[in-house]
């Protein structure tokens, strides 16, 4: 979307960033125990294995919960207007459901529903870096 700001690339979280602005959906992978783990962390919740892989996923979920928003929360998001900040859980994680605050693209107010099934997308921050946003599926 543009006008948003490129979000902070940690030595983390920097490989998740730059491969949505290739257009890949990367998620983190405990390389010891196997769990998938998003947001990107320095160390494994399940087993504290320091050992980091990304594994690219599909893509595909389905809207968890969501939140229509009329005033923006921080003035950044000002030229948005309304709009939608869902959690969508992803199909194909290992472990505790992966699930991703993000938003749904070219959907109306009736149209986002819990349970709706969707693909990600990308908004582009940069040359480098994008936002996985996600559409309906259908």
């Amino acid at each position: 979307m543009p006008g948003l700001p490129a979000p902070g690339l940690t030595p983390t979280s920097a490989p998740y960033w730059r491969a949505a602005g290739q257009r890949r959906l990367l998620i983190q992978r405990c390389g010891d125990c196997g769990i998938h783990r998003h947001p990107p962390t320095p160390a494994c919740y399940v087993c504290g294995s320091l050992v980091i892989d990304w594994d690219e996923v599909a893509g595909t979920g389905r809207v968890y919960s969501f939140v229509w928003t009329h005033r923006p929360v921080v003035e950044i998001f000002e030229n948005l207007g309304v709009y939608n900040a869902a959690v969508v859980e992803l199909d194909g994680t290992v472990g505790e459901p992966v699930r991703i605050l993000s938003r749904v693209n070219d959907i109306d107010r009736d149209g986002l529903v819990v349970g709706l099934e969707v693909r990600v997308d990308f908004d582009p921050i940069d040359d480098d870096v994008a936002l996985p946003v996600f559409v309906p599926l259908t």
